[in-house]
């Protein structure tokens, strides 16, 4: 199994080199293999590079892998919640036919939405050390998207040989496991998830984890992909813990052959159940590190 560890975007903001260093041994020591980091276009710029390459750079002293997640590009992809789409706003005339404007969507099949991709992947893999590319909650969820998406991924392997490449898809869109199971060129394929109970309610929900799986593991399995799931950790409120402690085991002992965890998300005001939060999660990984077969 794949161990890869959701690292968000910590390059955004002032983090002190011992911090950034703390982080990144302890994710080595929970057992995982990859660290995956959050990337815009503005991070080809002068004035953000340096802090991109700085936890590449480091987590690598650390013996970690590094995987880029396009961050909103061209409007078709989630990411950082607070990234924003630029691009789009800037070439309005690639916006996608019968969907509201403000929603940001280029059209996949504007040939300036591929150039675009395709500059910025250049640039990308030119400046960055990333070992693998990860698209993050494709949108709209519709066919074009996918299958542009999965051209995407073989000219990245064009020009980054031995790229690791992945896809999950958002919780809600459970009619994608079948158009999933005909990409050609992404190495693993899933969804995210929310950790929690069926009949749990949070104050901002998605399907479960469980639910995910169950749509999109046997379509998959069956078409002969490599499957990955995001275990969703966002929105976790104090009043949530004791639920997502009691589905934790349930949730990371599902069969994948890629777990993707977020290091730290969630919404808890108390520091001790921040603690019990992540100490609960991270206890969870190094228990499937320890009896995982990884090929990375």
């Amino acid at each position: 199994m794949l161990i890869n560890c959701y690292y968000y975007a910590p390059h955004n903001h002032s983090m002190l080199l011992k911090h950034l260093d703390h982080d990144l041994a302890h994710i080595a020591e929970l057992g995982a293999h990859v660290v995956s980091l959050c990337v815009q276009e503005s991070h080809m710029a002068q004035w953000h590079r340096p802090r991109l390459e700085r936890v590449i750079q480091r987590a690598k002293l650390h013996g970690l892998k590094v995987h880029a997640v396009p961050n909103r590009w061209c409007g078709l992809l989630a990411g950082w919640c607070d990234g924003f789409n630029e691009w789009t706003v800037a070439h309005p005339e690639t916006l996608l036919p019968n969907y509201p404007r403000h929603h940001g969507f280029s059209d996949p099949t504007h040939p300036a939405v591929a150039e675009h991709y395709q500059q910025t992947m250049d640039e990308m893999f030119g400046m960055f050390d990333f070992d693998g590319l990860i698209w993050d909650e494709p949108r709209p969820a519709i066919e074009p998207v996918m299958h542009f998406l999965d051209e995407m991924t073989a000219y990245a392997k064009s020009i980054k040989p031995g790229l690791v490449t992945s896809i999950f898809a958002e919780a809600g869109n459970l009619n994608l496991a079948p158009v999933f199971a005909e990409l050609q060129h992404i190495d693993y394929l899933g969804a995210d998830g929310h950790l929690r109970s069926n009949d749990h309610q949070m104050h901002r929900m998605k399907n479960t984890i469980f639910t995910t799986h169950a749509a999109f593991e046997p379509v998959l399995k069956q078409a002969g992909k490599q499957t990955m799931y995001l275990i969703e950790a966002q929105r976790h409120r104090d009043e949530d813990l004791e639920n997502y402690l009691a589905n934790l085991e349930r949730a990371f002992s599902l069969p994948m052959d890629q777990l993707m965890f977020y290091y730290s998300a969630h919404e808890m005001l108390v520091p001790e159940n921040e603690d019990r939060f992540n100490e609960a999660t991270w206890r969870m990984v190094r228990q499937i590190a320890d009896r995982a077969t990884v090929s990375v």
